[in-house]
């Protein structure tokens, strides 16, 4: 039967736990029955109704997703997943200005990191690596956080290829604090832009493959770091650096 678009997402939501089982194991009715937490009437009519709207069939008593069905199980998950990674970041979300620019693609996977909301900050592991591995990476804050002084403190002889675009406070207490951190990074071919505005979150592009976004909480701490590696969000922040690029200064020895 033909189904609309609002019918399809309202029988894959009512019906996901069969759905996703008969996605994963292609059981029968009975395997089925035996596995699902739910009667064997209430299995028949899903099957039925997943069956109806062309998500299920069944083929020699076993029950096999359609491609349709496969793909509205995984957009399905999809979207659970993106709800949850915003449940996880809510606090930090509701103090962003409404026209914050931050990619939605950035809740469509991902892993979510919590460092406490004040300093000294615990180490994220992942990032901490990701950067110490990174050949070439781009960082973009509003706020001096320890990965900054991390970036800066790599071996000269490690062959990064280090850009940084900062606000102009971050770049002042740089200058007048770590002076033997900023300024062979200024006179060395690595790229250093100042004045750049970035609403309450940093950017960390590593080797054009990772992404970790930081969000910040209402008292300026970082809270919450996501980290992503789908292209979606790889194009965005590519596309965010070039304003980044077009925006700042450039330092010069």
């Amino acid at each position: 039967m033909a189904s609309s678009i609002g019918t399809i997402v309202d029988v894959v939501l009512k019906r996901r736990i069969v759905l996703e089982y008969i996605c994963q194991c292609k059981p029968d009715k009975r395997t089925l029955v035996e596995n699902i937490s739910v009667s064997r009437p209430t299995v028949d009519r899903a099957v039925r109704e997943l069956e109806d709207h062309d998500l299920v069939k069944r083929v020699d008593g076993v029950c096999k997703p359609t491609y349709t069905g496969k793909t509205a199980y995984e957009l399905c998950e999809e979207f659970r997943n993106s709800f949850q990674m915003l449940k996880e970041t809510s606090t930090e979300l509701s103090s962003l200005p409404l026209d914050t620019d931050l990619d939605k693609s950035i809740f469509l996977d991902g892993s979510v990191f919590h460092p406490p909301d004040c300093a000294p900050y615990e180490a994220i592991q992942p990032l901490d690596e990701d950067i110490r591995n990174g050949e070439k990476i781009v960082a973009a804050t509003e706020v001096l956080i320890p990965h900054i002084d991390q970036i800066l403190r790599q071996e000269a002889d490690n062959k990064e290829n280090i850009t940084l675009f900062l606000s102009n406070s971050v770049l002042d207490v740089l200058l007048k604090n770590q002076p033997d951190t900023i300024i062979p990074h200024i006179e060395s071919c690595n790229a250093i832009y100042r004045g750049i505005e970035i609403p309450q979150y940093s950017l960390f592009l590593i080797d054009d493959e990772i992404l970790y976004t930081g969000i910040y909480s209402r008292t300026n701490h970082l809270s919450t770091i996501i980290r992503n590696t789908n292209q979606r969000v790889i194009e965005w922040a590519k596309e965010m650096v070039s304003e980044f690029e077009d925006e700042g200064a450039l330092l010069t020895a």
